[in-house]
């Protein structure tokens, strides 16, 4: 069967499912925008601290039966003037990190870690609840072991009962390195002070090691849950 051959008008046709909507923009489908992972600076302090309040508080009000203790971790770890004096430590510190997430310009993430213990610590990890499952929390980690050398080992504190947390964590080469109470931890290590008489909470010491060779690291699927201990 012979065919007519295309005319202008077809062209034309053809050549507007190419352009711009006035009202949707380029494309048809909404991109998604890139992550960016930055050192923190002090006055990154103020968006760490209300994303630090709302995902703790998500995270854990159903694992941890002691509203006490809940409010005690999320008053102290994210007072602004000690955040902001921490996030200055780290920038000036070789063997600390303390890492931010932007997208479009807006900090949605953040990551602390430090040697200032017995042992190098990842200290928290979040992500804003309404950006989660992005790829965000994936971000922050790998920019950190891509600092660390060969070798280097560090240890992060879990509640146990945050299984998705866990499982995600040990999928990726994490390790049980220790079990502990959390309140008891967070208090001897991390300094928090909780009232006489705060129930335990049943938590895991998970450890990561970077290999030689190919990255260690390498997560390829969307975060099951954004972990931290504080």
């Amino acid at each position: 069967m012979i065919t007519a051959p295309p005319t202008a008008e077809d062209h034309w046709k053809r050549l507007q499912a190419w352009v711009p909507d006035p009202e949707t923009g380029f494309m048809a489908r909404p991109t998604t925008p890139e992550t960016i992972v930055r050192d923190a600076v002090p006055p990154d302090a103020a968006a760490v601290a209300s994303i630090g309040k709302v995902a703790v508080s998500a995270t854990y009000k159903d694992l941890i039966d002691d509203a006490a203790v809940l409010e005690a971790i999320v008053e102290q770890s994210y007072a602004l003037d000690p955040l902001g004096e921490c996030i200055a430590r780290c920038s000036r510190a070789a063997d600390a990190h303390f890492l931010v997430a932007e997208r479009d310009g807006q900090i949605v993430g953040f990551l602390h870690y430090d040697c200032e213990g017995r042992e190098p610590e990842l200290h928290r990890i979040y992500v804003e609840p309404t950006q989660k499952r992005r790829g965000i929390g994936r971000a922050l980690l790998q920019e950190l072991h891509h600092r660390l050398a060969s070798g280097d080992s560090y240890i992060l504190m879990v509640v146990a009962a945050n299984q998705p947390a866990v499982a995600f964590y040990e999928r990726h080469g994490f390790v049980e390195d220790a079990r502990v109470d959390g309140v008891a931890y967070m208090h001897e290590q991390m300094g928090v002070e909780f009232a006489a008489g705060a129930q335990p909470v049943p938590a895991l010491i998970l450890r990561f090691t970077k290999a030689a060779g190919p990255r260690s690291d390498d997560l390829s699927e969307p975060e099951a849950a954004e972990h931290a201990g504080s």
